[in-house]
């Protein structure tokens, strides 16, 4: 002991986090407090004792569910902890208390802060310096609210932690990850060191490998320069793994061009795999043939369908021109029987459409098609200008023998031009007919050659890739290229095994630092056990990094956990340590240790403050436990406070819930 308090004397400092009051409240009156547990530095023990014999059956008559892990979430509410558990136990306070809360005063680097927190998930909470925690819940309001003494306090607490993130995934290293170890949650049954938190996990990208590091980080154990070294290795490993995937691809690559080009021409040509793909003899046949056999058929066939289809074209476009004069003919047709019409009707209208053709007859230029003489020296034009004129001049009926002479012209004109519209009828209807018969013809021809023009183009592109790939398989530039990458491969292996030599040389500097933690857990078991039992400290174990020499089975696997955390405590003393000085425990015995081993820890904690913290421990260590503690802890001023089943005023809430859940965590 005397080599141990040797040991710790020798460096002494208040803890850097430290609880010195929780209260409970049903309402924010300072008449309203529940129950108020004073704390202080060193040694806090919370004891749920069995109560008398017979009164009690269950998990009440073994001290259970009297709210031994209530306190402990509790405090970590406090503290800014949002676990699944802890915000559960909220829920069901709010249920019961709607308007109560949790006050706290907690020192941060040796200034105090009165802190209240509403069960309510929707109202926050209070902050105010100093201790008076019923003055801040009376006046109902603060000028600093929770969510900036939470971001505050884990600034402080994480100032010292360096590096701040982890270096192989650039993590942000946050106050939850040191609040979960130093808040060990029950459930977790303190299986293995880094076991924070049962089934809820706090939010690492990598569970195993990443709380190691965030240990090591806490106790000083990585500095800077390891810290790039691991973010060195970890991006010339990732730039290895990208280089390893080229080099492979271009390997590769080669007969998957070979294999896409050959599945395609098989595919198009429906033949089996026993066909090669080239073939010496010239009496069997390849694929490459096949190719050139189907490129050449679907280009004869192209020539072939484009020729008819430009015959299709051209008698399509002669059909459109014959239309077209029909059409022509047809319209004229009708115009004449609309005059003659008009002519005959003798009104002012028609006078004066028949005066209109007459100046258009007149005015008319070039050559009659029938007769092939200019317009003005046509007979049947001067004649018809003739007959307008005169029908116009006749509206006044003078001459009654005339008009009736000139009706009668008229009258067979519009029968003629009628009896010509009924012949046009019919051709038109054929040539139209006719027309769109081409038209569908022409549209079949001009798919059928687009399709040709598919398959020779395939045919072609197949070939010339394959042509391609032929030349480049092997050639000096494919070899160059797959050399490079394999040279680049072999650089940065070399690179990755240099750089961790360099980390296993910084690790070895660090060698004084962890060979400190090694001493100071193997003093604590020297001190816990009589005989040549060893404690160790052994930095890469990534379950159980302080260790016993003896295997005791389960209870020595809890009490390796509970030494480690221990030996982390004591050291948080340490101007390199970022550990708060802050730990609890809750219901360690419970997790299968003996209870021999259980009374020697308290006893030989107690003995430490007592040795070497006469006037005040540099850390606060607070555990709760239904097995009652040694008779000398017992008493003020190591035992804050005594919870009993066997009455409602002994449960921490002083009253049952009217649920059954609270039974599962506290």
């Amino acid at each position: 002991m005397e080599k141990l308090i040797d040991y710790l004397s020798g460096q002494k400092a208040s803890p850097r986090l430290w609880i010195e009051r929780l209260a409970i409240f049903s309402e924010p009156k300072a008449e309203c407090s529940i129950r108020s547990i004073g704390f202080r530095r060193g040694l806090n023990l919370i004891w749920a004792h069995e109560p008398a014999s017979g009164t009690h059956t269950g998990v009440h008559a073994a001290g259970h569910g009297v709210g031994k892990t209530s306190l402990c979430q509790l405090i970590r509410y406090c503290l800014g902890d949002t676990a699944k558990s802890v915000t559960a136990l909220r829920d069901e306070l709010s249920g019961e208390f709607p308007n109560g809360g949790v006050g706290m005063v907690v020192h941060v680097d040796d200034q105090a802060y009165s802190i209240f927190r509403y069960f309510s998930a929707y109202r926050d909470g209070l902050v105010e310096a100093g201790c008076d925690l019923e003055t801040l819940i009376a006046n109902g309001s603060s000028q600093q609210s929770y969510k900036e003494f939470e971001s505050f306090l884990a600034t402080e607490m994480m100032s010292k932690v360096s590096p701040r993130s982890i270096p192989e995934t650039e993590q942000t290293i946050e106050w939850r990850y040191l609040l979960a170890w130093l808040t060990r949650d029950q459930g977790a049954r303190f299986k293995s060191f880094f076991a924070w938190r049962e089934g809820e996990g706090i939010g690492f990208q990598r569970p195993r490998q990443d709380p190691p590091i965030v240990m090591r980080a806490v106790l000083g154990l990585l500095e800077q320069e390891e810290s790039e070294l691991l973010i060195r290795i970890r991006s010339f490993e990732q730039e290895l793994k990208r280089s390893q995937q080229e080099t492979e691809r271009l390997k590769q690559e080669p007969n998957l061009i070979r294999r896409r080009i050959e599945s395609e021409l098989r595919a198009w040509l429906q033949v089996g795999e026993d066909l090669p793909l080239y073939s010496d003899d010239l009496f069997k046949e390849s694929v490459v043939d096949k190719v050139n056999e189907a490129r050449q058929k679907a280009q004869a066939l192209f020539d072939e369908v484009d020729k008819e289809l430009n015959r299709s074209n051209d008698q399509l476009f002669n059909l459109r021109l014959e239309l077209s004069a029909l059409e022509k003919l047809y319209q004229q047709t009708e115009e004449e029987i609309d005059l003659f019409d008009d002519v005959k009707a003798q009104n002012e209208q028609s006078a004066e459409r028949i005066s209109n053709r007459c100046e258009v007859l007149k005015t008319r230029v070039g050559f009659c098609t029938e007769a092939n003489i200019p317009f003005q020296n046509c007979t049947h034009i001067k004649d018809e200008i003739e007959k307008l004129q005169d029908s116009v001049s006749l509206k006044d009926h003078r001459d009654q023998k005339i008009l009736q002479e000139n009706e009668k012209y008229w009258t067979e004109r519009t029968d003629n031009a009628l009896a010509e519209l009924e012949r046009l009828k019919p051709q038109l209807k054929a040539i139209k007919s006719r027309m769109d018969a081409l038209a569908q013809s022409c549209n079949a021809s001009r798919t059928r050659r687009d399709t040709a023009l598919i398959d020779v183009n395939r045919g072609t592109r197949l070939l010339e890739e394959l042509e391609r790939w032929e030349k480049a398989y092997g050639s000096p530039e494919m070899e160059e290229s797959i050399r490079q990458s394999e040279k680049n491969n072999k650089k940065l292996t070399d690179q990755v095994g240099f750089a961790n030599v360099k980390l296993k040389l910084s690790q070895a500097e660090r060698s004084n630092r962890q060979k400190r933690l090694d001493e100071l857990m193997n003093a604590l078991v020297q001190n816990l056990f009589s005989d040549d039992t060893v404690g160790s400290f052994v930095i890469r174990d990534e379950y159980f990094p302080f260790q016993l020499s003896v295997n005791g089975g389960e209870a020595y696997y809890v009490l390796e956990v509970l030494l480690g955390d221990l030996t982390c405590l004591l050291d948080s003393i340490d101007q390199i340590s970022a550990f708060p000085g802050l730990l609890i425990h809750d219901c360690p015995r419970e997790a299968d240790m003996s209870p021999i081993l259980y009374d020697k820890l308290l006893s030989l904690m107690q003995q430490i403050e007592q040795q070497a913290y006469a006037d005040g421990a540099p850390y606060q260590y607070i555990v709760t436990t239904t097995t009652p503690p040694p008779d000398a802890l017992k008493e003020l001023p190591y035992l804050r406070e005594t919870l009993d089943p066997s009455t409602d005023d002994g449960l921490l809430f002083r009253r049952r819930f009217k649920t059954q859940r609270q039974t599962s965590y506290i």
